[in-house]
């Protein structure tokens, strides 16, 4: 009986070391934390700032992000963009956004301030990012798992998220006269790159932090 109860208490007590260690990993997670909930951010881009790239080029314009808004802290963060004076493949763009929105996954710590993030792109059921140039259309599903990104928490309480996302996954709809794709069909050569500073609207501080 005595050895059975030993048996018994070297098992609970690995358990409960268990759930601690999975505890602290859980809080290990960085968050998006604010000077005050509930928040939400905003960002502006002027065209070149950033740029999605694709095989038949470059798209660019000037940017407008706006957050959902976050009532606690939390590791990921949804903005969803408005794009205007867009250029691309000898083209002015257009994006029928259908709702859809980039979600940050903040996942590491990887410096002093600076956070390492997954990204997604989340839409409604069936919808997507339809772009529009000249003859060209394009569309981006939802995904998940794109890298990478990085946030740096700035003095200003402001966090600045540096794009380097290869790999997005997207699908030609049309490639006619003068559209430099090589096809329709499905495209996974898609990147995301540049950076979007972010601020908390109404003022206040806005960064990102964990072990």
């Amino acid at each position: 009986m005595i050895r059975n109860c030993k048996i018994l208490g070297l098992v609970l007590g690995a358990a409960m070391a268990l759930s601690a260690v999975m505890a602290s990993a859980a809080l290990a997670v960085p968050q998006y934390t604010s000077s005050s909930y509930p928040f939400t951010v905003t960002g502006l881009n002027a065209k070149g700032s950033e740029s999605f790239s694709t095989e038949a080029g470059k798209i660019e314009c000037d940017s407008h992000y706006v957050s959902h808004s976050l009532s606690a802290a939390g590791s990921t963060l949804t903005v969803t963009p408005a794009y205007t004076n867009c250029s691309a493949f000898g083209f002015a763009p257009t994006l029928n956004n259908e709702g859809c929105g980039y979600v940050f996954h903040a996942t590491e710590r990887v410096g002093a301030g600076v956070y390492r993030h997954h990204v997604s792109v989340s839409c409604g059921a069936g919808k997507s990012m339809k772009w529009t140039a000249g003859t060209c259309k394009f569309e981006i599903k939802p995904q998940t798992g794109l890298t990478t990104a990085e946030s740096t928490n700035l003095a200003a309480g402001t966090v600045t998220v540096q794009l380097n996302v290869q790999k997005i996954a997207y699908t030609v709809t049309q490639d006619g006269f003068g559209c430099p794709f090589t096809g329709t069909g499905n495209k996974t050569d898609g990147s995301f790159t540049g950076h979007i500073v972010l601020a908390k609207v109404g003022g206040g501080s806005v960064s990102v932090s964990g072990e």
